[in-house]
């Protein structure tokens, strides 16, 4: 009797473990259920509008996670996400998505609506259009050098009075603007900081620390090429930062050598290098991947700027023996074939109005240059080694010279308008909405 009781019990636990195996083993079929109220689909938004969302969310068991994000019609992540744990199930959820990237080009895309139950994941998508933003000037910054080992930063605001932005106590290097992010950088060659400011206030937002060189410098010089700002350091190397100081790339570094101006084209960070020993001059293409080196081409000048042309092809402004030269360096087969000879004196700096039209300053004045009929011709000649910026939403020529700075209509090279400055300029940016 008791052996029949034991083999009985047995036969219960046995059947109660497989039962509960069972039960274990049965997943979850259930996806969760998204009920969009808000946007309706198809609604017209322009880049900067809030998008009012209402979705109501549930599941057969439980809500884990619920994500929204805008995606494109491949549903690729265009913006940030926003990310809720649900508190209950179902789970209501209204709020504002901002169309926040000044960089978004105008198109079709879609609002995803995500929900987690842990197991299944549902997929919600509401079609929207987003119109681009207009591309506008807002303001010119300068940047003086009042006096030793110290410079000031300015905004021109209500096209009258000049803002200071920042003052500072420290050698310089550069500067560069960041439009899309509202930034601007300055950095020291040895003793200061790179430093991100905020506009249009000037408050300080990250820094980064110059390394120790033989040399006795660091910060070589700094471009800025959507999305990242990119540092030349006498270490030999090529740096980019993100907009919140992130070192997201490095260059190999290049032995005994020096950067200075760099440029980023289709496949590659091209800069120019100077060899600290025998002062031979070069212009390496880095991968601007992984940063491998892939070309390094003898240059004979001295270069003073480095402009994207096309696809990996770079106008390069240098002088030699004082005189300039423009040269085309095409990165895909490492050539570089000179373009138009400068006798009338030296370059300065350059800079593009569009693809095909370059302004560039020198001992001579300030010429235009043409690349489709490789042509230089005057454009202001009473401005000499001058700072120059240009806005091609509204065809200007901004260029300061002492303590002026004028604008210029192009190609017609009238001058619209001039403004005194509290200093003479040794940097001058213009700040756009995008």
């Amino acid at each position: 009797m008791n052996r029949i009781l034991s083999d009985f019990l047995l036969f219960v636990v046995a059947a109660s473990t497989l039962l509960s195996a069972g039960c274990a083993d049965e997943k979850d079929s259930v996806f969760p259920k998204i009920s969009v109220s808000q946007p309706s689909p198809n609604t017209i938004y322009d880049n900067g509008d809030t998008i009012r969302f209402d979705v109501v969310c549930n599941d057969n068991n439980k809500l884990v996670s619920i994500e929204v994000m805008l995606v494109d019609m491949d549903n690729k992540p265009m913006l940030g996400n926003i990310n809720i744990i649900p508190g209950e199930n179902p789970f209501s959820l209204k709020g504002d998505y901002i169309i926040d990237d000044p960089m978004l080009p105008g198109d079709i895309y879609q609002l995803r609506f995500r929900a987690s139950d842990g197991t299944n994941v549902t997929n919600n998508f509401v079609k929207i259009q987003i119109h681009e933003l207009e591309r506008q000037m807002l303001y010119p910054i300068i940047v003086t050098h009042p006096e030793e080992n110290k410079w000031k930063a300015y905004r021109l605001i209500n096209s009258l009075d000049w803002q200071e932005i920042y003052t500072h106590n420290g050698d310089y290097s550069g500067s560069a603007v960041n439009s899309s992010a509202s930034q601007l950088y300055i950095c020291g060659k040895s003793q200061s900081d790179l430093v991100a400011f905020r506009l249009p206030d000037g408050l300080a937002l990250w820094d980064v620390k110059p390394g120790i060189h033989q040399s006795l410098g660091w910060f070589e010089g700094i471009t800025f090429n959507y999305p990242f700002l990119y540092v030349s350091c006498a270490e030999g190397n090529i740096r980019s930062y993100d907009k919140t100081g992130i070192e997201v790339y490095k260059t190999g570094t290049y032995p005994n050598s020096i950067p200075n101006v760099s440029v980023v084209t289709k496949n590659f960070v091209i800069g120019s290098f100077k060899d600290s020993f025998n002062n031979e001059k070069s212009l390496i293409a880095f991968h601007n991947e992984g940063g491998l080196m892939i070309h390094n081409k003898f240059i004979q000048s001295e270069v003073v700027s480095l402009l994207f042309l096309d696809n990996d092809k770079v106008l390069v402004f240098g002088n030699m023996n004082g005189q300039g030269s423009i040269s085309l360096y095409n990165g895909t087969d490492n050539t570089l074939a000179e373009l138009h000879p400068f006798y009338e004196g030296a370059f300065y700096e350059a800079a593009a109005m569009d693809s095909d039209n370059f302004l560039v300053t020198g001992s001579t004045g300030m010429f235009w240059y043409k690349y489709s009929k490789n042509s230089l011709s005057p454009f202001s000649t009473d401005l000499i080694y001058n700072q120059v910026a240009c806005d091609n939403t509204s065809q200007l020529v901004f260029a300061c010279s002492g303590n002026m700075m004028k604008v210029f209509s192009f190609p017609f090279a009238t001058l619209e308008e001039s403004y005194a400055m509290p200093d003479n300029a040794i940097d001058l940016h213009l700040v756009f909405n995008k």
